[in-house]
């Protein structure tokens, strides 16, 4: 594995000090002679295979490597040593159970939250996949919904997705003193939004429907400006009401399916459509 490296005198600068600062390197100082030791390397070896992406695993041969050994000031085998930045921030000594070893490396290791966080930023950062962005996201503020700039993030993604309503009651829960720059910015985007998809087509269509409540080719052009403009759920609502009285109406069918198909994974919008689509057809 990549992230297993047996240390010695050539690669210990390589290996020890010049990692970038966040990564963690958990060093074991071993001896091929110590029997009990054996097995808890061969736990530290599927641990470090389970976490490949976040910890380095570097093995320090004691009988091979003395003046290692010396420097990390070890008097008994086996040793655990944890480092980061260059420096030691925790270890172990003796034969140490495997669920200890994990309780000292997720003191360290990144939260599952805040990769989240910057995978979806990353995302947002980079115009990439909204609806990606929206899962991880949303993710991420399940697991910590106290966390401003996850708050933020997510209130971003769900503008983007024209979930609207969602973003202001999400907004709306941040307190006075996270009211910030980055606050503001995310109340502006909101106003656009709303601006946005309040079109002239939109406001005409609204108008027609006003006086023909009953008019489904209203409904259906107006239903398909609601979903250009990320009004999802009362473009569903119109296009479910088409479907209630008439089931094949024009292609109101597939506009209902093609912006359900549109929602991100996972979305529970998506899944109450579904269902009440289903229950018409059943």
């Amino acid at each position: 594995m990549a992230n297993v490296i047996e240390l010695n005198l050539e690669n210990f600068q390589s290996t020890l000090i010049e990692q970038p600062p966040e990564t963690l390197i958990l060093v074991e100082l071993y001896s091929p002679r110590d029997e009990q030791g054996k097995a808890m390397s061969g736990q530290l070896l599927n641990l470090a295979n389970e976490l490949a992406q976040q910890i380095v695993y570097a093995r320090v041969n004691c009988d091979e490597q003395p003046q290692i050994t010396q420097q990390f000031g070890v008097s008994s085998v086996p040793t655990l040593i944890l480092i980061q930045a260059g420096k030691p921030v925790d270890g172990m000594q003796g034969v140490t159970p495997i669920e200890q070893v994990k309780e000292m490396l997720q003191k360290y290791l990144p939260k599952r939250e805040e990769e989240l966080l910057i995978q979806a930023s990353t995302l947002l950062l980079n115009d990439g996949d909204i609806n990606l962005a929206y899962t991880l996201i949303k993710e991420a503020y399940e697991l910590d919904p106290n966390r401003v700039d996850i708050k933020c993030c997510y209130t971003e993604v769900l503008i983007k997705i024209g979930q609207l309503e969602n973003a202001k009651t999400l907004i709306g829960s941040f307190a006075l003193e996270d009211q910030n720059a980055n606050y503001q910015r995310l109340v502006s985007m909101i106003e656009l939004a709303e601006q946005a998809g309040q079109s002239p087509e939109i406001i005409a269509l609204e108008a027609q429907l006003a006086t023909d409540p009953s008019n489904n080719e209203v409904k259906l052009n107006l239903a398909i400006s609601y979903s250009q403009v990320n009004r999802t759920q009362e473009a569903l609502d119109i296009l479910f009401a088409i479907l209630s009285v008439d089931l094949n109406f024009a292609d109101a069918k597939k506009r209902y399916l093609d912006v359900i198909a549109g929602l991100p994974e996972g979305d529970a919008l998506a899944s109450s459509y579904r269902r009440k689509l289903y229950s018409l057809l059943h």
